[in-house]
């Protein structure tokens, strides 16, 4: 019975995902219209979020920022349904990577590469960065990528966003609760690991750094994972050009994690993801609850 009622699911999504993707755009129009303007999609949360990290702001530039964000994460939501049935050569013309040397490089030496990142440009794209434009030039491949995620609490969505991620092939699912077993047991296999760290931490955490404008709790799993492995740590900034077109940027945050300083890592992602931020604010994903658990409450919890 949950065999058929998964397949009543994923037919109309793989039938829809045959569009154009102009087609699914201006699905993404009407979607963006409703989730702004009828439900309100988590508009508090997402109007207090840049109210607190742009207070420089006034109203109708936070007003402007969230309604480029909405088209944003209406423009996501299509691509992700088009991107069910899409062919790597089609998906090859979706974006282009700026600086593959400063990935190749690190394949050159034969090693793995630890990966962060934020909630920016389609995240769901990330674990396709090799089949973008110039991507085949960072020595990884498709098949060499492990991305990093959380398992839903219902099964049912769980097998479904597998199914939708796993469409394009080759690359691997990781569930965050044994990633850093797993990384560790493999440090020494030639992969590249995508973590997304943006996310609230598990109570308890005590790590801060200033993030947009506040003394922000940052989970700082992956440089506990590259201390323990020494994998050198790369973060990605994908930036949105225009309607079907993302630029991808490397920065290496460290070749030698073992020489860093305690937290060096962290900040430094931090810095990064917040500058990325800046610069293109309605690429990020605004309506998270990032800071639902201040550091007060964590400190708490601990004692």
């Amino acid at each position: 019975m949950a065999r058929i009622g998964f397949l009543l699911m994923i037919v109309p999504i793989w039938l829809l995902s045959l569009l154009p993707l102009r087609v699914h755009y201006l699905f993404a129009n009407l979607i963006s219209w409703i989730m702004g303007s009828v439900v309100r999609y988590r508009k508090d949360v997402i109007y207090i979020n840049l109210a607190r990290s742009f207070p420089e702001y006034k109203y109708d530039k936070i007003k402007e920022i969230s309604k480029r964000f909405y088209k944003n994460f209406a423009d996501t939501i299509v691509e992700n349904v088009w991107m069910v049935s899409a062919s790597l050569k089609r998906m090859k013309r979706m974006g282009y990577v700026m600086n593959p040397e400063v990935v190749k490089e690190i394949y050159e030496k034969g090693k793995p590469v630890i990966f962060v990142s934020g909630h920016q440009g389609n995240w769901e794209f990330f674990p396709y960065i090799p089949t973008f434009e110039s991507g085949d030039l960072i020595g990884f491949s498709k098949g060499d990528f492990r991305f990093v995620y959380k398992r839903q609490h219902s099964g049912f969505m769980d097998r479904l966003m597998k199914w939708v991620r796993m469409r394009g092939g080759d690359y691997e699912l990781i569930e965050s609760n044994s990633a850093a077993r797993h990384i560790i047991k493999n440090k020494d296999n030639l992969a590249c690991y995508f973590l997304l760290a943006d996310q609230v931490p598990l109570p308890g955490s005590k790590f801060t750094v200033d993030f947009l404008n506040r003394e922000t709790l940052m989970m700082n799993g992956p440089e506990m994972i590259a201390l323990k492995t020494d994998i050198p740590v790369v973060f990605v900034n994908m930036e949105k050009e225009k309607r079907g077109r993302y630029c991808v940027r490397f920065s290496l945050i460290t070749e030698n994690p073992s020489a860093t300083a305690s937290g060096e890592i962290t900040t430094k992602y931090a810095a990064l993801l917040e500058e990325s931020i800046r610069r293109m604010p309605e690429n990020w994903l605004w309506s998270h609850r990032r800071w639902k658990r201040g550091v007060e409450d964590n400190v708490l919890k601990k004692d």
